[in-house]
């Protein structure tokens, strides 16, 4: 059932690209920008898919490491609700985690 899905999106992708990358090729190979043009869309569906990619990595980066610093102090804090560290024990900790 999946296989179907994939071919579904994968054919019509793979015909829109083939249009983009050879649609410059017109007039014996040369179009008012050259053979080719296509590759120049291409290329910048690449260039900013990648920016894209940056930029959701960085936000994902930034949002993960203030989620382990509430976490670690959320555990920090039930270690010391156990008892299963004094309060010195507990401060000395704190900092660090800040």
């Amino acid at each position: 059932m999946e296989n179907d899905k994939i071919v579904w999106i994968t054919i019509p992708v793979a015909i829109v690209l083939l249009v983009l990358l050879f649609g410059g090729v017109g007039m014996g190979g040369y179009s008012m920008m050259g053979f080719g043009a296509g590759f120049g869309v291409l290329f910048m569906i690449l260039f900013w898919g990648f920016i894209i990619w940056i930029v959701v990595t960085l936000i994902n980066t930034g949002q993960s490491n203030k989620n382990d610093n509430s976490d670690s102090l959320t555990i920090l804090k039930k270690r010391y609700a156990k008892g299963e560290i004094t309060k010195k024990q507990y401060e000395e900790m704190k900092k660090e985690v800040k």
